[in-house]
């Protein structure tokens, strides 16, 4: 609710005509401003009870069980990055000053999609997955196969791979290579990409592209600078 509704609720329900500077200097004497809301991942009942169940499972797991588990996704960087991820200092008055105005390209003006797994201790490489969406055979072929299986080997018969529920993860052929490579997938509950690591190591790799200078202006740009961060 904005300063505006609250003024005119304020006059229906009490017939004080005040403004809307007025409403905001009281609400801001109180320590309440103006902030975008959080956004979360809509859940259901049976969302939070598979969550409940999974945090109940693991809650006394100890870090040597934790060690055996990589955590693996995929992310989208655009050419032209969301300014969220950008903050500057300036002064009242500034906001349309030239130097602190960030340029946006409506869809990003084009992007990479990549694949990245953490553990307590390693990581994998960064893999930039281009010409075409990933697919369940080329998850496997391109990601399981070259970049897993070696990272399972180093870690031992205890590993445990943790991947969301998209499709392509789910496929018949991925559960059929799991079972030959004697891999072990973690039950992942559904829409539950906030219990996962990994989108805190997205959210800072998404900063430092971000934050390069100069920006990147092409795709070959934009995968060197995600390689190198």
């Amino acid at each position: 609710m904005n300063a505006t509704l609250l003024q005119q609720h304020l006059r229906s329900a009490t017939g004080t005509p005040v403004s809307t500077q007025t409403v905001r200097n009281r609400l801001h004497g109180v320590g309440l401003y103006a902030r975008r809301p959080m956004v979360c991942v809509r859940l259901t009942s049976r969302h939070c009870r598979d969550r409940r169940e999974w945090a109940t499972e693991h809650v006394n797991w100890r870090r040597n069980e934790w060690s055996n588990v990589l955590f693996s996704d995929e992310s989208h960087f655009s050419i032209h990055p969301d300014n969220r991820r950008i903050f500057i200092w300036r002064d009242s008055g500034s906001r349309y000053n030239p130097a602190f105005v960030h340029e946006s390209v409506r869809f990003g003006g084009g992007g990479v999609l990549v694949f990245g797994g953490i553990s307590i201790d390693k990581r994998t490489d960064l893999y930039i997955i281009r010409d075409g969406p990933l697919t369940a055979r080329r998850y496997r072929d391109e990601i399981l196969r070259p970049i897993v299986v070696p990272y399972a080997a180093a870690i031992g018969y205890d590993f445990i791979l943790m991947g969301d529920n998209c499709r392509p993860h789910r496929a018949n052929l991925v559960k059929d290579f799991f079972l030959e490579e004697g891999i072990v997938r973690m039950e992942w509950p559904a829409c539950s990409p906030d219990m996962n690591p990994i989108e805190h190591f997205w959210d800072a790799l998404g900063r430092r592209v971000a934050g390069r200078q100069p920006p990147q202006q092409t795709l070959q740009e934009l995968d060197r600078a995600l390689l190198e961060e």
